[in-house]
């Protein structure tokens, strides 16, 4: 399984590959969110928020994000939640979005694992990216053992990390059924983070 990694939207069409677990874009203008972002982390303010919506549907963002956010912050994620669901729908054919923004001062997944989904688009704002392991690097009786909390992956492998202002689209375990989908967990830094995630519903 390989790795796709580029700076055009257009790359995310491999992601139809059988033999492409992840794709990782890099954006332009990303100095400008990673200010906006690590401002807000200093700020020491949290942000655990989830919800539901169709893909151009600006007004639910708005009415999901708080109201005392920076303006100029608060316009970013609304340009990134329509512009990344929008390539989203493009790709896998959805009409909804699952979206969810968090700031982590801890492991949120602390263990390697696979999500029940078909795929998810994970962008770090802020702090560490997401680690994870190659398919074929992954030690699938440690991982599938629920008892044995070692890292499942094999002899002279590497755990992976997704770069921080990448969108990074990586296949879950439901996307098809020739591949379990990617292993991945929270990083172990305990360093602030900000996340966005976007998941396709239907």
């Amino acid at each position: 399984m390989n790795l796709v990694i580029g700076d055009q939207l257009s790359c995310f069409s491999d992601i139809h590959l059988d033999d492409v677990e992840l794709v990782s874009v890099k954006r332009q203008k990303f100095d400008s969110i990673k200010d906006l972002s690590t401002n807000f982390i200093k700020s020491r303010k949290v942000l655990k928020l989830q919800w539901h919506q169709d893909l151009d549907d600006s007004w639910a963002i708005q009415e999901n994000l708080p109201e005392s956010l920076d303006t100029s912050f608060r316009s970013m994620l609304v340009d990134l939640i329509l512009e990344s669901g929008e390539m989203l729908g493009s790709l896998v054919d959805c009409k909804k979005i699952g979206v969810r923004i968090a700031t982590l001062r801890s492991p949120m997944c602390p263990l390697f694992h696979v999500d029940n989904i078909k795929c998810r688009m994970l962008i770090t704002l802020c702090g560490e990216g997401t680690q994870w392991i190659s398919n074929q690097d992954v030690d699938w009786e440690i991982l599938l053992d629920r008892d044995n909390k070692d890292i499942p992956i094999k002899e002279n492998a590497d755990i992976k990390q997704m770069v921080t202002g990448h969108w990074s689209l990586l296949k879950g375990g439901a996307w098809n059924d020739k591949f379990n989908g990617v292993v991945h967990r929270s990083p172990h830094d305990e360093k602030d983070r900000l996340i966005l995630s976007i998941d396709p519903l239907f």
